[in-house]
């Protein structure tokens, strides 16, 4: 609140309005004589006529003064208080702007720190997301990589197994078509023949059933070389294996849609 102005107070260098104050007749003793010395030659040279007006103007002037005299410090009062009042409603208006405005500036200031805090908090989640993507994509290459070496450790031991049925298979057949070849004639005299060279000379080892291994391998080659890059057929049985196999493949890995069956030709 901004106190009012000093009443009264005169500015520096500013001449007094009373004339009898600056030469020293502001007093009533001084101003009664004066007057009276005054009066006598104006009302005896008849300058001032003590008529009725003249009563009345006098009356009129004492009752002004005496206003003046009695009622100015109660005006000015009035006046200073109503001034003050004014003054008072003004400020106290000015402070409720103020409050007001100071309200708006700290409403703001929660809204700038309110928006700084969500900002942190969106790039804390931004981060978060980001390791969050990056833990779930090193997951999905694992599980992608182990999903791979499983079905390469499948495809390994069906290669193995089957490698070894393969052998096994060659075994058994060149074991039984050498077997097969001791029943003729021609066969039985080489190996007799053998068998006595062997006895007559230790160091002469028998080369027969070797030879005959030998030429069922070449022979089951050549056959294989010839069948390379052409279609071959395969058994009912062995289709309905490979056809059981995709099935519980497809089962294993959890998918469920339709599994297109082998065919029964396949290239050599």
């Amino acid at each position: 609140a901004r106190a009012p102005a000093a009443r009264g107070v005169a500015p520096a260098g500013a001449r007094s309005l009373s004339v009898l104050k600056e030469v020293g007749l502001d007093k009533w003793q001084y101003q009664l004589p004066l007057g009276i010395w005054l009066a006598v030659p104006v009302i005896s040279n008849e300058v001032l006529m003590l008529s009725e007006e003249t009563q009345l103007v006098g009356v009129f002037a004492m009752f002004c003064g005496a206003s003046y005299v009695l009622g100015n410090q109660a005006v000015a009062d009035m006046l200073d208080a109503k001034g003050s009042a004014i003054i008072a409603q003004h400020n106290a208006l000015e402070d409720e702007a103020i409050a007001s405005i100071k309200e708006v500036v700290d409403a703001h200031h929660g809204r700038v720190a309110l928006l700084g805090e969500l900002q942190s908090i969106s790039a804390a989640q931004a981060e978060a997301m980001g390791l969050l993507k990056a833990a779930k994509t090193m997951e999905l290459k694992h599980a992608v990589r182990d999903e791979i070496v499983k079905k390469l450790d499948t495809l390994v031991a069906k290669d193995e197994l089957v490698t070894s049925g393969i052998q096994a298979k060659l075994v058994a057949d060149a074991a039984a078509s050498v077997s097969g070849q001791f029943g003729s004639a021609d066969v039985k005299a080489k190996a007799l023949a053998e068998a006595i060279d062997a006895l007559s000379s230790p160091d002469k080892k028998p080369a027969l059933v070797t030879n005959l291994f030998a030429a069922h391998f070449k022979a089951s080659a050549s056959a294989a070389a010839a069948k390379s890059g052409k279609e071959v057929e395969l058994s009912a049985a062995a289709v309905a294996e490979l056809n059981d196999e995709l099935a519980a493949l497809a089962k294993r890995d959890g998918y469920d849609g339709p599994v297109e069956k082998m065919a029964a030709k396949v290239a050599a």
